[in-house]
């Protein structure tokens, strides 16, 4: 997984390297500073035509990524999430490694600790908001298999709003989604920071994923989620590398779900966890 945690970094700095936003000699990123949240499904789940999972993010924070993720039956998978850059602003990325064509405006290539594409779309994000990620297979071509990514959000009148973020082709072989492969991601990608507790809070809820053995009709539902840090990099306020981080079980509607606090000093990392949980 810490070779996807790379991978994710380096997918995240190639655009910004592309526009010239970055310079090549650019301060080094925060290391290690990143938590999971590995899921469950039924032994008999089947490889999947559709993901998706509700997200939360309620402390968006800076520079910070909160996503899911997966590998395919046959070839490696992709992600897609909700981030805040630098500056504040918001946005939704849906990538998929080694993928070789893209449709949509705001989709562009990367490279660096593997390749593929990313589409990416501003993003309001709302901190009291559930919004659904989705990535649905679409068609086969001669070029090899297209998936879509989505999000969707629902109005104050209950109206369900569906975003299209982009499409991206991989090869022909990597046509399901491996249910064992799914799990959720959430980091820190800014500028290395003088002690871990300095890296900024962030905090989202997952509900359980869900999958689907055809673009549409019944779903699995993911249980049993279980909370990750990257091994040997723990941060318990003064290292230099990792940042705090705290998983807090919590009961949703759809499922048993976790809350992930990452960032800040202990005591703030704990007072969000329990802001959240009602505890």
């Amino acid at each position: 997984m810490q070779q996807g945690f790379r991978r994710i970094l380096a997918a995240l700095a190639a655009p910004l390297m592309a526009f010239g936003l970055v310079a090549p000699a650019a301060a080094e990123q925060q290391q290690w500073a990143a938590a999971y949240v590995d899921w469950t499904f039924a032994e008999d789940a089947t490889a999947a035509a559709r993901a998706e999972q509700e997200i939360r993010v309620a402390e968006p924070g800076r520079a910070s990524f909160f996503t899911l993720n997966w590998d395919f039956e046959v070839g490696e998978g992709g992600y897609i999430g909700l981030q805040s850059d630098e500056a504040g602003a918001h946005n939704v990325r849906f990538s998929l490694w080694n993928a070789t064509s893209a449709r949509g405006a705001a989709c562009r290539r990367f490279d660096g600790e593997g390749v593929g594409m990313t589409c990416e779309l501003p993003w309001a994000i709302s901190a009291d908001a559930f919004y659904r990620v989705r990535v649905v297979r679409g068609a086969a071509d001669a070029g090899g298999q297209w998936w879509s990514g989505w999000i969707d959000r629902r109005e104050a009148g209950g109206r369900v709003v569906q975003t299209r973020i982009g499409d991206l082709r991989v090869a022909a072989s990597s046509n399901a989604i491996n249910p064992a492969t799914i799990y959720n991601f959430s980091e820190f990608w800014g500028d290395a920071v003088p002690a871990c507790r300095d890296v900024a809070l962030s905090a989202a809820i997952f509900a359980p994923p869900r999958i689907g053995a055809s673009t549409t009709g019944a779903v699995s539902t993911a249980r049993n989620p279980v909370g990750r840090r990257p091994d040997g990099h723990l941060c318990n306020g003064r290292e230099r590398s990792g940042a705090v981080s705290r998983h807090t079980p919590i009961a949703l509607d759809s499922g048993p779900g976790m809350i992930l606090t990452l960032g800040g000093s202990i005591p703030a990392n704990e007072g969000a966890a329990r802001r959240l949980s009602g505890r």
